[in-house]
């Protein structure tokens, strides 16, 4: 299994859009991976998490290929994660070539927003498929289990994140929530230990645990899964979806997650486990 991370910056990007604040100014200097678009990952070939307004510009830029993803999850409907106008491109006239169907799961927030921008949840005219998924409930598509947990993150909308699994591989993709509940550990005890597990860094130098985490934060996650026997020495640490207000450009935050045995993420970083 693989995962290749295309875009890795919390809802502002960095530089943030508006912002010249000196850790974004230095990033325009610094370029390379200093320069982070919005959260979005790709397992494999055909299993894409999440869809930003900078997905266009992953194509692009970053060889993110859409023709092969056939199973989309979102993790909410935070505008940084839910760009649902892209979905009115699969179909005709827009695209001519996109064969089979594209399988969207989301929470009903996600929904909404797909509905009314699409005009309608999906259908052979639109070449996707949308079903509303909720924390606990585990659904297949394309070789993939997948399993929705609970994302301790905003408290209006059921936000999720997921534990993906295909043929005895798993890995926990688990952004924008703060920490683990004791339902999601209860949960994940009854799942394939991932293989690798991605967490929320929004805040890198500051901890919250609440609305998302920062580094020491999902150190301490990391240290109760392997008490819980929920992961092993063998498990790839990551940590990802970074935000300027965090105070750590790419260089300070990598030295900083491998004190901790975690990989701090980029864009463009493929892994395979």
């Amino acid at each position: 299994m693989t995962i290749t991370y295309y875009g890795t910056a919390a809802g502002e990007g960095w530089p943030g859009v508006f912002c010249d604040c000196p850790l974004c100014r230095q990033a325009r200097q610094l370029g390379g991976k200093n320069i982070r678009t919005r959260s979005q990952a790709l397992i494999n070939e055909d299993l894409l998490l999440d869809l930003p307004p900078d997905t266009y510009m992953h194509t692009l830029y970053g060889g993110l290929d859409l023709g092969k993803v056939r199973t989309l999850l979102f993790t909410h409907s935070h505008s940084d994660h839910c760009y649902p106008s892209d979905l009115e491109l699969l179909r005709e006239p827009y695209s001519h070539t996109y064969e089979g169907m594209l399988h969207v799961f989301g929470n009903d927030a996600v929904e909404r927003r797909v509905f009314q921008k699409c005009g309608s949840l999906g259908g052979e005219r639109e070449r996707f498929t949308f079903s509303r998924i909720m924390p606990g409930e585990t659904v297949m598509s394309c070789g993939y289990t997948i399993t929705a947990l609970r994302a301790r993150h905003a408290p209006a909308e059921t936000c999720l994140f997921y534990h993906i699994e295909q043929d005895g591989v798993a890995v926990l993709y688990a952004h924008d929530t703060g920490a683990f509940s004791e339902e999601n550990l209860e949960m994940l005890a009854s799942l394939t230990p991932p293989r690798l597990v991605s967490m929320d860094c929004t805040q890198q130098s500051h901890r919250d645990g609440g609305y998302h985490m920062g580094l020491e934060d999902a150190a301490e996650q990391k240290e109760i899964l392997l008490a819980r026997g929920l992961a092993d020495a063998e498990t790839v640490w990551v940590v990802n979806h970074f935000s300027h207000n965090g105070g750590w450009l790419h260089e300070e935050m990598a030295r900083r997650a491998a004190a901790y045995g975690m990989l701090a993420s980029y864009d463009g970083m493929r892994l395979e486990f």
